[in-house]
């Protein structure tokens, strides 16, 4: 279990203990305070009856929007106010991709928690009956409502926090960008959308033309996509908009003895290009040659119609414009500025979450804007003729935790040069838009 799974852990195991004292304390208090002002003290017990009903069917509608609001919390951060109910999501996920079969797992797992919970109540309150001639069974029964009434009000209480935090606004790449957490975070090893990422990154490169300088826009702090292209190109050069992550790239070229680990990466590039089973040796030959390729760092920025005075046969540009706002339109503007940089008759590849709304990085939440395979489509520089290039998706369920369960992957032929504008307004926009993310952050 690496670090972020073990703070996940943490965070639920906190927030069970913190929400079951929150919710008993008031739920008792609820039911005694009912008791105690004497309200229902004069209804018959058909009536008392109904009441404890209606409080239930209260409590159950409380109870699906702790529900909704939990499986949210558990799709983009990982964690829980249920640790029953993350075991339960997180053991399904072992044995299914299936969203459906998670939700049901982990509502299961939450309305367990909730239903046991209910034993103390009824043990505390026909117990006092059973021992005290001063507690009726009207009383008893008045107070199982009056819980129930409070411990609605708590889950209601419950999802309307969780909601709220989950939706407010996102972090700023420039203020809380982080680039060892959001290495730590993706890194460590190759996951399901980096498998399928580079492998389809290495097929697209085969359009390209070789020897020749490629431009990877809005690399972050991040090499992993940089390697598959140290065998063909003349010289690579790379570009973000922070200069933190610019450092964290300058480091590992330097060989700085705790600069990231891409040896893992480099090893899959290998295979994806044909080998089977890369010797240490062919990997520490890429890292080497990579090094030699990459001959400029440089700041850019997407929300620039002119990044770069250069134009490329290549660019590529993974995880970028998408993760960099929250707003279609500005996204499509950046899109359009990056794909400008591409001469005519070059290759431009990328990537993008699938409709997603946003991912985590060290805890905190950065903005995407929702795009899918047409919105990718309709952005690409494909000219009037027949689209030369290829779209495809990827589902990866396993990644709901990070905030998005898929990606698109697209590369194109630029068949005619030059920017096309876009209105005065979207300008305006795309000036007060800063970037974010994990795309000009994850390349």
């Amino acid at each position: 279990m690496n670090a972020p799974q073990i703070a996940r852990w943490g965070a639920t195991a906190l927030a069970t203990i913190v929400s079951t004292y929150a919710l008993d304390a008031f739920a008792t208090a609820s039911g005694l305070l009912l008791v105690a002002c004497g309200l229902l003290a004069s209804l018959d017990q058909e009536m008392v009856l109904a009441f404890v009903a209606c409080s239930y069917l209260i409590w159950a509608l409380a109870l699906r929007s702790a529900l909704a609001a939990n499986w949210t919390l558990l799709t983009v951060t990982g964690s829980s106010t249920n640790l029953l109910s993350k075991l339960a999501h997180d053991l399904t996920g072992r044995y299914t991709a299936s969203l459906r079969a998670r939700r049901f797992a982990s509502a299961t797992g939450y309305v367990g928690t909730e239903v046991v919970k209910e034993v103390p109540y009824y043990a505390g309150a026909f117990g006092a009956v059973l021992v005290s001639d001063s507690v009726s069974a009207s009383e008893a029964i008045i107070f199982l409502g009056g819980a129930n009434l409070g411990a609605a009000a708590y889950e209601y209480g419950l999802a309307g926090v969780t909601t709220a935090l989950l939706h407010r606004p996102y972090a700023s790449f420039e203020v809380d960008w982080v680039p060892r957490e959001y290495l730590a975070d993706y890194y460590r090893t190759v996951e399901p959308d980096e498998l399928e990422t580079i492998a389809f990154f290495v097929e697209a490169l085969r359009e390209s033309e070789p020897d020749r300088p490629v431009l990877f826009f809005g690399v972050g702090p991040t090499l992993h996509h940089v390697f598959l292209a140290a065998g063909t190109a003349s010289e690579i050069h790379l570009g973000d908009y922070l200069p933190a992550n610019l450092a964290e790239i300058q480091r590992w070229i330097d060989g700085a003895d705790d600069a990231h680990d891409w040896r893992p990466f480099i090893r899959y590039t290998l295979q994806c290009e044909g080998i089977a089973s890369p010797a240490e040796a062919d990997v520490t030959r890429r890292a080497e040659l990579t090094r030699r390729k990459i001959t400029k760092l440089v700041q850019v920025d997407a929300r620039d119609p002119e990044p770069l005075p250069d134009r490329y046969s290549t660019v590529i540009s993974a995880y970028c414009a998408d993760s960099a706002t929250d707003d279609r339109v500005i996204w499509r503007a950046y899109m359009r500025h990056i794909t400008g940089l591409v001469q005519p008759g070059g290759i431009f590849i990328t990537a993008a979450l699938r409709r997603s709304s946003g991912y985590m990085v060290g805890g905190k939440a950065f903005p995407s804007a929702r795009v899918d395979e047409d919105d990718l489509r309709a952005a690409l520089p494909s000219g009037s003729g027949p689209f030369d290039g290829s779209i495809q998706v990827r589902n990866l369920h396993e990644q709901a935790a990070h905030g998005y369960s898929g990606i698109v992957l697209g590369w194109v032929r630029v068949t005619s040069g030059g920017r096309s504008g876009y209105p005065a307004e979207v300008g305006r926009r795309v000036g007060r838009s800063l970037p974010w993310r994990r795309g000009c952050s994850h390349s």
